[in-house]
C-alpha cells in the first residue's frame, strides 16, 4: 500500500499525505490498525524517529489514535468535528477576522438552513429548539452569560443540522465556533440577549408551522441585527484600545 517516502518536501508531510490518499480511496477505514512502526518506517523507507513524528503529527490532526498497550498501536478514527472546526478556527484567529466578514457567511447560509429546518425538522429537535430557548431564557434571568451563548449557539448549530448536508453543517459548525469566541471577547449585555432570545422564538415559531418562507427571512432579520450590534460593539472596544495606548505613550 505504501513506497519510500522520496523527500521532495518534508519527509513527515508526504507520509501524511500518503495515509490521507489510502483512507480517501477507501483503502483505510475507522478502526484499521496500522503496521507497527518499524514496518511503517521500513515501507516508506524512513528511520523510526521520522515515522513516530509523522504518527504524532496524524494524531495531531484527528485521523489516527495512538493506543499502548498489548492490543495498542496506531489506529485509523474518524475526524471529529469539533477538531475539524478548532483546526479551521485556529487557522482564522491569524488572518484579522472581523464580524462582517462572519456575518456575511451567516446571511447565505443560516436563512437556507431555517427553510431547510421549517420543511424536515423531526418532532424531536423540534421540542429542543423549544428547550433551547426555555434554558436560554433562565440563563438571562440568572445572569450566566456563559450558559446564554452556550445555548444561542447550540439553537444554530441544531438548525444547522436539518439541512442534513455534512458540508454546511460542518461550515455552520465552524462559522457558530467563531461567534462563540467573539461573544465571549466583547460580551454583550443582557439586553442584547433578551432581543436575540426573542428572534431565536419568532425563527422556532416559524420552523414549528412549517413556514420555511418565513423562517429563512426571520433569521436573515436575526443574523443582520446581530452583526450590527456586535459589530458596533468590536469597534467600540477596538476604539478604546487605541485611545489607550495613545495615553500610555504620551
Amino acid at each position: 500500500m505504501f513506497t519510500p517516502a522520496r523527500p521532495h518536501n518534508k519527509t513527515t508531510d508526504i507520509i501524511i499525505e500518503r495515509i490521507r490518499t489510502a483512507i480517501l480511496e477507501g483503502k483505510l477505514r475507522p478502526g484499521d490498525r496500522l503496521p507497527s512502526e518499524k514496518e511503517l518506517g521500513d515501507k516508506f523507507a524512513v528511520s523510526r524517529q521520522t515515522m513516530r513524528e509523522s504518527l504524532r503529527a496524524l494524531e495531531h490532526l484527528g485521523l489516527i489514535a495512538l493506543r499502548k498497550g498489548a492490543g495498542g498501536g496506531a489506529f485509523i478514527v474518524e475526524v471529529e468535528r469539533e477538531v475539524a472546526v478548532q483546526n479551521l478556527a485556529n487557522y482564522l484567529y491569524f488572518k484579522g477576522l472581523s464580524i462582517t466578514n462572519l456575518s456575511e457567511l451567516r446571511r447565505i447560509l443560516e436563512p437556507y438552513a431555517a427553510q431547510c429546518a421549517a420543511a424536515q425538522i423531526n418532532p424531536v429537535d423540534l421540542q429542543r429548539l423549544e428547550t433551547i430557548n426555555r434554558e436560554t431564557r433562565l440563563g438571562i434571568e440568572q445572569q450566566d452569560s456563559e450558559a446564554v451563548t452556550r445555548s444561542e449557539i447550540e439553537f444554530h448549530r441544531l438548525i444547522a443540522t436539518q439541512t442534513t448536508n455534512p458540508i454546511l453543517i460542518l461550515v455552520l459548525d465552524f462559522v457558530e465556533k467563531l461567534l462563540e469566541d467573539f461573544k465571549k471577547i466583547l460580551e454583550p449585555d443582557y439586553r442584547f440577549m433578551t432581543t436575540v432570545l426573542l428572534s431565536h422564538e419568532k425563527i422556532y415559531h416559524a420552523i414549528s408551522l412549517g413556514d420555511g418562507e418565513t423562517a429563512a427571512a426571520e433569521m436573515l432579520d436575526h443574523v443582520i441585527d446581530v452583526e450590527h450590534y456586535l459589530a458596533a460593539l468590536q469597534q467600540n472596544k477596538t476604539g478604546k484600545r487605541l485611545w489607550k495606548n495613545c495615553l500610555q505613550a504620551a
